[in-house]
């Protein structure tokens, strides 16, 4: 008998999430051939979803869903309805909802830093920024319904936008008066009284999830008490008033006039990256990621257990009925049906607009044929080439990468053990002999010398497998960025179908005709003025953001921290994290502390003092050597007297 429920073809796993829209689970999907992929499983559960409406643009969403690919996006997204329950999918990426992140800082008293606040809003812009590069229904793509419940925040320190493209048939849920109350803070007021979703809309969602992630509550669901909320905000980790640059933003994305607030995303994206690479902020992906670490460590590991106990379960319980049940067609089927009914409703409206166009915009220059729309069958075959080649591409540059940056760490950690080998044969000199009573005041000065150079090259090797372990996360990280790269510069966007003078073939399209892939790249692409752009002329030493640069700087020589003899014998162990300027030379210009478990006993400054003496393989941007910003960890366990 089967041990888990199921809700169309997807095996229920684990409830992970009840809220104001239903429930999350963690879930597998399920054919006749045996298990598919694992999956977030959103049901809309919540009382007023548009489920009729929902029906009729499935088929849109899905082919939308299939065509917006974007880091911050989350990917494989299919939307259905199942015994009149609209249920989302989407690929499972290990992680939580941003609203349940949010809850556990509050419930934990562990507030969320400023630098990984201003991160994740960042990531959350870039995936609007992102949608608003494609066109629907005539429009640039917009979410609608930004609320943390349709966020997710992995374990590596990435979010994932869920929920493109049928915003309006989820505020029927504002008519209940509880999910109101807890929808409301992340909407703007227009869409509050309008239910009618726009570009600044999803500007004061931004502005709103931002204010939370600051303060560690949300805006008053009220909209007339939200300017008094925001002029009284207090930083939930320092218990400061918001600092004004930032204050500034939040006041422009939280306007109640719309035309007051940022014209987009995009443009929000652009003003937030002045903050984020203009010195005063040092956010980074790793350190969001130990930032998520620390909060859901047991999680983290309880949900490893339980995915490795899943990968082993029989699929033959789950399976779709055999031919002799086919007759009883499920609500599945039917909707499946007539989403394949609507899209082709969809086509050949589409094509009659085209034949207007051709008729009465007539082009100066005659267009070629193109290629013939593909078939599912053979969109399906190129998207899985396209993962494999992009997973050959993150693969290739993952390897060389980790065999530049480990040969050099290798070395060193051989050295640093022969450090601690040669000292520990001195210490065995000058400890007391067998037989004798006593050790000469001398003898007792070598030895403490050596036991207190054995502690700084113990530490000093941990440091450096610390390091090591960094360098191959941060190789992983840069190897899928510039996979992703390539398969964006090997992609090649198709143009909206313009019409053709009268008698000349109009040009097909290659994609679905109701989502367009913009011709050019959103607003947001565009970098800060401080940050190098992708036209502008690189030089040595100019600043480029981390996020920017072609290669990261590598360490190539590294120095011991020079702890106190307080702090060796404090039995004190943790991290110190640290960002590093970096010129193009490989010297370290400037050194900030993100983070010390211990502030006392010299530990933070030692570990910086260490830092500004190390040397690196300066970062490169278009094959120039330039200046930039790097993160250190640098370990430590003190073991005392």
């Amino acid at each position: 008998m089967a041990d888990y429920s199921m809700i169309g073809p997807f095996v229920l796993f684990k409830e992970v999430e009840s809220d104001e829209l239903g429930r999350l689970y963690r879930a597998r999907e399920v054919d006749r051939d045996g298990w598919r992929r694992t999956v977030w499983l959103r049901v809309f559960q919540a009382a007023g979803v548009q489920v009729e409406a929902l029906r009729e643009r499935m088929a849109l969403v899905n082919e939308l869903s299939s065509q917006l690919k974007a880091a911050n996006v989350v990917s494989g997204q299919e939307l259905t309805i199942v015994d009149g329950t609209p249920v989302l999918a989407w690929d499972h990426v290990p992680g939580n909802l941003l609203s349940r992140l949010l809850a556990t800082t509050r419930e934990e008293g562990f507030p969320v830093p400023t630098d990984n606040a201003l991160l994740i809003i960042e990531k959350i812009a870039l995936a609007l920024a992102s949608g608003l590069a494609f066109e629907l229904e005539g429009q640039s793509l917009i979410h609608g319904f930004l609320h943390p419940a349709m966020i997710m925040v992995t374990n590596e320190g990435e979010a994932q936008v869920s929920g493109f493209g049928f915003a309006e048939q989820l505020l029927g849920i504002l008519d209940d008066p509880v999910a109101r109350e807890r929808c409301a803070p992340y909407l703007a007021p227009e869409v509050l009284q309008a239910r009618s979703t726009t570009k600044r809309g999803d500007v004061y969602s931004l502005g709103a999830i931002l204010f939370e992630l600051l303060t560690g509550q949300p805006l008053p669901a009220d909209p007339a008490a939200r300017a008094e909320a925001v002029a009284n905000a207090r930083m939930a980790l320092e218990d400061e008033p918001i600092p004004d640059d930032i204050a500034a933003l939040l006041k422009r994305s939280l306007a109640d006039r719309p035309e007051e607030r940022f014209s987009s995303a995009a443009d929000f994206k652009k003003e937030l990256d002045k903050l984020l690479f203009g010195g005063a902020y040092s956010p980074t992906t790793f350190n969001l990621a130990l930032f998520i670490d620390r909060l859901f460590r047991a999680d983290i590991e309880q949900e490893e257990k339980e995915r490795m106990a899943e990968q082993d379960l029989d699929p033959a319980p789950y399976l779709a009925p055999g031919p002799e049940d086919e007759e009883e067609e499920t609500e599945l089927a039917v909707a499946k049906a007539r989403s394949r009914a609507g899209m082709w409703i969809a086509l050949a409206a589409a094509l009659v607009l085209v034949a207007v166009a051709l008729v009465v915009l007539a082009p100066k220059f005659r267009q070629p044929a193109a290629p013939p729309t593909p078939t599912p069958e053979e969109l399906a075959r190129k998207k899985e080439a396209e993962q494999k080649r992009f997973e050959a591409l993150v693969q290739e540059e993952l390897q060389r990468l980790i065999a530049e940056r480990e040969a050099q760490s290798q070395k060193e950690l051989e050295q640093r053990q022969k450090e601690i080998e040669s000292l520990k044969k001195k210490l065995k000199t000058v400890q007391k002999p067998q037989g004798k009573q006593t050790m000469t005041a001398e003898q007792k000065r070598q030895e403490e010398a050596i036991r207190e150079q054995l502690a700084q090259a113990e530490a000093a090797k941990k440091a450096q497998e610390a390091k090591l372990e960094e360098a191959r996360q941060k190789a992983l990280e840069e190897a899928r960025r510039k996979a992703e790269a390539k398969a964006a510069q090997a992609a090649t966007p198709t143009p909206v179908p313009k019409a053709a003078p009268t008698g000349a073939p109009a040009a097909a399209p290659t994609e679905a005709p109701k989502v367009a892939a913009a011709a050019s790249p959103a607003p947001e692409a565009a970098a800060p003025a401080s940050a190098a752009t992708a036209t502008e002329q690189i030089t040595e030493g100019m600043y480029v953001p981390p996020t920017e640069l072609d290669t990261s700087p590598a360490v190539l020589r590294t120095e011991a921290p020079h702890w106190s003899r307080m702090a060796l014998n404090s039995r004190r162990r943790g991290v110190v994290i640290l960002s590093a300027r970096v010129d193009a030379e490989g010297r370290v210009t400037a050194v900030k502390i993100l983070r010390a478990d211990d502030k006392g006993f010299g530990i933070p400054k030692a570990a910086a003092e260490a830092v500004k003496k190390y040397l690196f393989k300066p970062g490169t941007k278009n094959g120039v050597k330039v200046t930039t910003d790097t993160t250190v960890a640098i370990p430590y366990s003190f073991r005392g007297r």
